[in-house]
This record gives C-alpha cells, structure tokens and sequence, in this order.
C-alpha cells in the first residue's frame, strides 16, 4: 500500500470491517463503524478517517472498547431518551442515537436522544446526515478528551467538543455545519508532528501557557478555543450538554483516546432530529432551502476567493470526486494502514492502477 496513488472506498470499508471483527468487535458493529471512517476520508475529513483504525483495534484487543457492550436505556421519556452504551464502540452508539431520535422525531416533532458511557465517535456529520437521509434535520454534539486550554487558562481542560447540524435541502446539496470547538482538532496537530511540519501561529500553547508553532511542545501543552472567549464558551455548553446532562464523563474526566489504552473513555453524545413537516411542509422546506443556498452561493466572492461555498459543500463535492476517483489518503494514513494490516495478518488494500 506504500507510495501515492486513489483508494477504492469500497476496499477501504471491506478492509476496516475485517480489521475490526479481527479484532473482537460484532460484526454489525464493525460495518458501522467502517461506514463512518470511510465516509470521513470521502469527505476528505482524513482526521476522523481509518487513520483512527489503529487505536480502535487497540482498544478493542484491550477491551477498553468493549466489543461486547450493548446499548441500553435508561430512561425513556417519548421524546427524549438516554442511553448507556457500555463502553463499546463510539461510532454504532452515536449512529444508533441519531436513528432512534430520528424515530421519535417523526412521533413528536422534535426529539433529543443522550448518550453515555460511550467512547470516540469519529466524524459527527455521518450521524447528522442520517437525519438528512429521513428528511429532518440532525444535530449531534459529543464531548471529547481533554486537548483545549479554557479561555484565559494555560491548562489543558476541555475537549475539542465539536457540533454538527446537517439541514435538508431539495435539488441542492444538504448545509452541513461541523466543526470542532477549538481552532483544530487535535488529530491535526497529531498529523503535522507526524510530518515534522511547524503549526501555524495561534494553534496552540505549550506547557508552561506560551504560545507554540511546535507541535511536540503544542501536543504536551494545550490547544485553543476557536474565536478566543466565544470558542471556549461553546466547548464548555458541549461538555455540559453532552456530558453533565447524560452523566457522562466531562472535561479531564474523559480518558485520552490515544493514552490510557485499558480505560474506557467515558465519552458523552447528544443527538436531536427536528422533523421539518413538524413545522413547514417538507416540499415547502426544500424549495426555500434551495432559495437560499443559490442566493448565498451567487454573492460576489471576496479578493483571491473563487465562490462563495455554503458549509459543508466542499466536502460533499470532495465525497462526489472521492467515490469515482478513489481518495487520495495522506502517507500517514497510508502507514497506519499498513500497520494495522502487519499487526493483524492481513493484506492492505493496494492503490488504484
């Protein structure tokens, strides 16, 4: 698999799905969670992507990702739920919620579904564009590790926490808002030291609370909230909506994703769907949606921009190229692929001709 070339989606996925059930998890368990890396890598969302098949196969070998948990309910209030997920893989859970709210959704109008007990689950628009498959609307939240300095704070405390929305449209393409609270995610400060590429300036901290481009000292220091005070606020309402309220672990109580491999992480999620004829007609809905997206689309662009984009469009034409040409995944991913394949015995997948 070493050198460049495209990746066939499909080959990726078959991949991560043996990859996993080699490693203990169920096999509906594993399809799912192969579904939402490769659907980051077609997004060319490579930080959420099989570049995390390592450590789930890890975990799952040392159980702190317990291949055998299932997901239960604790309380069930018709339009809002909270469930346990046993410590068992992220992604399923997550994906499982967003279902379930979506369900409710169309009972209701509106329905939120919390989550604890859980562990990382990947890239948060594969949840929320489930809802958009149903015809709602998704918002997904989750709290995360503790990577990101607190506005005024030196000391690493909350997660990168991001929120997903993913809005239906008609004829274009769904407005998908995801985005991690902080100015990166961790995974790219993970991905430059892997380079020996410097961090550009206002990423991140070092240990004594100085401002670094190194990311060694950033990765033993502490990352920053996006936009200053406005960042950390949002974080901290992540942590308290995914968290505190679903009695999941917050802040520093969350065990690391890549350190503390024989804990489980105690990672919390919230999904809600908004069903749109709750509200409007569905038709109505998209064709005002539609409206809209053109009229953003067809602004004047700035100096040195092309077009204007609406959130998430690149992505979803990166998908559309991606699915047809092959992903071009980064080395590093490559060779965190080819790792996982010599720890387990298998073939990597191979580029395309």
């Amino acid at each position: 698999m070493t050198g460049t070339g495209r990746y066939d989606a499909e080959a990726l996925r078959v991949f991560a799905e043996r990859a996993l059930v080699l490693a203990g998890a169920r096999p509906d368990d594993a399809r799912l969670t192969a579904d939402g890396l490769v659907a980051a890598d077609l997004r060319g969302v490579h930080t959420h992507g099989v570049v995390r098949l390592g450590v789930y196969v890890a975990r799952l070998r040392r159980r702190s990702f317990d291949p055998e948990a299932t997901l239960t309910t604790v309380r069930d209030g018709g339009a809002t739920v909270l469930l346990d997920a046993g410590g068992g893989l992220g992604i399923p859970a997550f994906v499982r919620a967003m279902d379930l709210a979506v369900a409710r959704a169309r009972q209701h109008g509106i329905a939120a579904v919390g989550v604890r007990n859980s562990n990382h689950c990947g890239m948060l628009a594969f949840g929320a564009l489930r809802a958009v498959a149903s015809g709602a609307i998704g918002v997904a939240l989750t709290n995360a590790d503790a990577h990101v300095a607190p506005w005024g704070a030196r000391a690493r405390f909350l997660g990168t926490n991001p929120l997903a929305v993913a809005v239906p449209a008609g004829e274009e393409p769904p407005v998908v808002l995801d985005m991690a609270t902080s100015v990166v995610p961790h995974s790219r400060v993970q991905a430059a030291a892997a380079r020996g590429e410097p961090l550009p300036p206002g990423w991140a901290l070092d240990r004594e609370g100085r401002p670094t481009t190194d990311p060694i000292a950033a990765l033993a220091g502490a990352l920053l909230p996006l936009g200053g005070p406005k960042g950390s606020g949002l974080a901290l309402v992540v942590d308290i909506l995914a968290g505190v309220l679903t009695g999941a672990g917050t802040g520093p109580e969350i065990a690391p994703l890549y350190d503390a491999l024989d804990r489980a992480q105690g990672v919390g999620h919230l999904c809600v769907a908004v069903a749109v004829e709750a509200f409007v007609p569905r038709a109505e809905f998209a064709a005002r949606m539609d409206v809209l997206i053109r009229a953003v689309r067809a602004l004047p662009p700035a100096e040195g921009v092309d077009r204007v984009y609406l959130p998430g469009e690149i992505e979803h034409l990166r998908a559309l190229e991606y699915a047809a040409a092959g992903i071009p995944l980064p080395p590093h991913v490559v060779a965190e692929v080819e790792k996982v394949a010599a720890a387990l015995g298998m073939a990597p997948p191979q580029p395309r001709g």
